[in-house]
């Protein structure tokens, strides 16, 4: 039985494949959270409804907030939340081509 070990290019994807999520949803919920706190126009219902529902769909809602939820973040700084998030399936399909990530 023969073991090979990885390759520097796919235990770097394996790590990005795994810190990325982490650091995403951390960017994610802490910038919908953040506005969120800014907010003055939205009645304490909606603000508890917003965060609570961040809380419970981690990835989802903070991303639905950030795009749908009438944000008053300045379109570059959505640009750059999306492009996390790209350029995390990037590494996904890049590292499951390569034998990376199974």
């Amino acid at each position: 039985m023969s073991v090979t070990m990885p390759g520097n290019l796919q235990m770097i994807l394996g790590l990005y494949a795994y810190l990325l999520p982490l650091l995403l949803y951390v960017l994610w919920s802490t910038l919908a959270l953040w506005d969120l706190g800014r907010r003055d126009e939205l009645a304490a219902t909606a603000v508890w409804i917003w965060a609570l529902s961040i809380f419970a769909l981690p990835f989802v809602a903070a991303l639905g907030y950030l795009f749908f939820g009438g944000t008053r973040l300045a379109p570059r700084v959505k640009l750059l939340a999306l492009g996390g998030g790209v350029a995390y399936l990037l590494v996904l399909v890049l590292g499951t081509s390569i034998g990376g990530i199974s």
